[in-house]
């Protein structure tokens, strides 16, 4: 055999392409970021320092590019990478309520004002001041501000949610709300299947929920002002991930639409945003001084 046909024996073969390679990178992914958190999770028995709000996130948004397929179809790459999300992401649920600190109370947790409250409030305001066109643009503001804030708690894990939404104390409600979520959402698909609106709508609330995936991890770490529990891995295997999908939906993929870039590159940008938490707060941060006992319970809560 000569060395010309010893090293033709080291060529790919025509049907692996780049695509598909990078097709099942990024299909696959999600075994090996949250696979790791899983045994993490079994291995110490606790689930301290693992917000589950990253699984209702991630089930959730995965569930309705899943229906959004089946109305507008788009790289099956990314459909194998959605079904994959949900089957690692309920196993990653159930270990995690497993392994649950005990302490963790939802009844404890800070009860902000309600927002009818805060835009009855700003209406009174103005009102008594008599409002008008120039007032109108600093009400307008106002109201949207106070909108913001009230999206941005909802994401905070130490603020209790309305009716304790995935706060729950005991584990059958998780399970009981996914249930009603799935099948909701698959009587729906069936019945608007050739509406092209209606799937426009649940690929693009499917992407931005995704897009918010980091913003609880954001919240924890700004009101604990601490990254101790915080794993390193999951925020790395997060921007590998957005750098892959942001590389295939740039150079791999050919049906889809431009939303999956927009979300995407909006997703890694709050990413970077907790590199920087995790800088700043590990080598910089000068936390002032507070009672063990209270950082203890504070962690317990919001952690989880």
């Amino acid at each position: 055999m000569s060395l010309t046909d010893k090293i033709n024996q080291f060529y790919l073969p025509e049907w692996l392409s780049v695509e598909i390679i990078a097709g099942n990178f990024i299909s696959f992914t999600p075994l090996f970021s949250y696979g790791s958190t899983i045994l993490s999770i079994y291995r110490k028995e606790s689930s301290l320092g693992f917000s589950i709000d990253i699984c209702a996130t991630m089930i959730i948004a995965s569930t309705l590019r899943i229906a959004y397929y089946f109305i507008i179809p788009y790289e099956i790459a990314l459909l194998r990478q959605s079904i994959v999300m949900v089957v690692i992401q309920v196993l990653l649920l159930k270990v995690s309520l497993v392994y649950r600190p005990r302490s963790y109370d939802a009844d404890i947790l800070v009860q902000g004002p309600p927002l009818t409250n805060d835009l009855k409030n700003l209406w009174v305001e103005y009102t008594t001041k008599k409002l008008n066109l120039q007032t109108a643009p600093v009400f307008t503001r106002e109201v949207f501000v106070t909108l913001f804030v009230h999206f941005v708690r909802y994401f905070d894990p130490s603020f209790r949610r309305y009716k304790k939404f995935w706060q729950w104390n005991s584990e059958t409600p998780y399970w009981g709300f996914l249930i009603k979520f799935w099948a909701v959402i698959t009587i729906l698909t069936f019945l608007m299947q050739k509406s092209t609106m209606f799937g426009g709508v649940l690929g693009t609330v499917g992407l931005f929920i995704e897009s918010l995936l980091p913003l609880p991890q954001i919240l924890l770490l700004n009101n604990l002002k601490s990254v101790e529990g915080f794993k390193m891995i999951l925020l790395v295997s997060w921007l590998c991930g957005d750098f892959t999908k942001i590389s295939y939906l740039m150079y791999g993929a050919k049906n889809i639409s431009a939303i999956f870039l927009i979300f995407a590159v909006f997703q890694m940008s709050l990413d970077f945003y907790i590199a920087f938490q995790y800088v700043y707060f590990k080598y910089y941060y000068e936390p002032e001084q507070e009672s063990l006992e209270m950082r203890d319970l504070q962690s317990a809560v919001t952690h989880v």
